[in-house]
């Protein structure tokens, strides 16, 4: 999701039941620093937006968070190994109640990390989210 001018909106979405894998890095305007599962990326804020339940994997980053408004990201399976959430920006991402890859959490030997500030991780889940996507 990217807005490239101010002024355009994508507020009030919902990112749910996907399974997402082996994407390419984003680049310009919206880069991260390498490929990406999900990118909420604004000039401008873009409020609203929650990511669940989705399956993320063969990602160096599963989900950036580039606007300065709050992002929700819950109950989603982030199985890239590298980067589950990066906050690229200054708005708060609430990445509670995920499954990271392993049973020890964000940062654990074998789990995704979490990079950027403002991030709340825990409570984390010990096993695989219930998604509608396969795996």
């Amino acid at each position: 999701m990217h807005t490239a001018s101010p002024g355009q909106t994508l507020n009030d979405n919902l990112i749910v039941g996907n399974y997402i894998a082996g994407n390419g890095a984003d680049t310009e305007d919206a880069a991260t620093p390498g490929p990406t599962g999900i990118n909420v990326f604004g000039v401008g804020p873009i409020t609203g937006v929650s990511i669940v339940q989705n399956v993320i994997k063969d990602e160096a980053v599963d989900i950036a968070a580039n606007t300065p408004a709050p992002l929700d990201v819950h109950l989603n399976n982030l199985l890239g190994k590298q980067i589950g959430v990066d906050n690229l920006d200054d708005g708060t991402v609430n990445a509670v109640q995920n499954w990271w890859g392993c049973v020890k959490g964000p940062g654990s030997p074998g789990c995704a990390s979490v990079s950027g500030p403002n991030v709340v991780s825990t409570p984390f889940l010990t096993r695989p989210a219930p998604t509608s996507s396969p795996e």
